[in-house]
């Protein structure tokens, strides 16, 4: 299965080759990586990186990684990400962005096959965007997953923003245990280094996985190269 993402992804590139591409990276340090208001290292720190092309008419590509650590039972160690989208202006002030994604997990129990594709679609105006988010086969499951989430940033100084999101999870891997997400932060940049601090929060409850499902304040630094 791992290998079925290779060849679209190597016909892609070679696809836009002879268009004028722009290619960054980005290298991230957090306290606790989460996802959906969950940690993905029962409450450790994680490093994590990107790279990331971005091609004429608004597509792009790229790769994700972060350490992952799913508590006592699980060997998985490695999460890799990745992603094809695009995006574009529906007016002067409303944007969307699609994106395919394909989540890789290496080290899940002896290799138990958890990966599965994702597509989201946001919806940008001024500074709130919308989120949808779908997986027909979520974790390999044979269920799927639903998530949506409303974000709003606002400027409040030339360097400080402040940031709210709130993300509703859902689907039948998630039946009966539905759950919602939280947080509120600061964002900016200074010496070149893009900080956020952000309290979350959320109203699930996985008593058996401690840390995971924790009230608890994230701090990140990332560096775009």
């Amino acid at each position: 299965m791992k290998l079925t993402w290779l060849a679209p992804a190597a016909l892609l590139a070679a696809s836009f080759s002879a268009q004028a591409v722009e290619v960054s990276g980005t290298v991230t340090m957090t306290n606790d990586y989460r996802f959906h208001g969950v940690s993905q290292t029962s409450g450790d720190p994680a490093v994590q990186a990107s790279l990331d092309f971005g091609f004429d008419h608004g597509i792009y590509a790229g790769i994700w990684g972060s350490n992952v650590n799913f508590g006592s039972g699980d060997n998985a160690n490695l999460e890799v990400d990745y992603y094809v989208g695009k995006y574009g202006n529906i007016t002067d002030e409303l944007s969307y962005d699609a994106t395919l994604y394909y989540f890789q997990y290496h080290g899940y129990n002896d290799g138990t096959d958890i990966d599965f594709y994702e597509v989201d679609f946001r919806l940008s105006y001024k500074g709130i965007t919308a989120l949808y988010a779908y997986a027909p086969d979520y974790v390999n499951s044979n269920k799927d997953f639903h998530y949506v989430a409303l974000d709003y940033s606002t400027p409040i100084t030339e360097a400080v923003n402040v940031d709210l999101h709130a993300g509703y999870t859902s689907g039948e891997l998630y039946e009966d245990a539905e759950y919602s997400d939280f947080s509120i932060g600061l964002s900016g940049s200074f010496a070149g280094l893009d900080l956020s601090v952000a309290y979350l929060f959320n109203d699930l409850k996985v008593d058996e996985t401690p840390d995971v499902d924790d009230n608890t304040l994230v701090f990140s630094v990332s560096r775009t190269f």
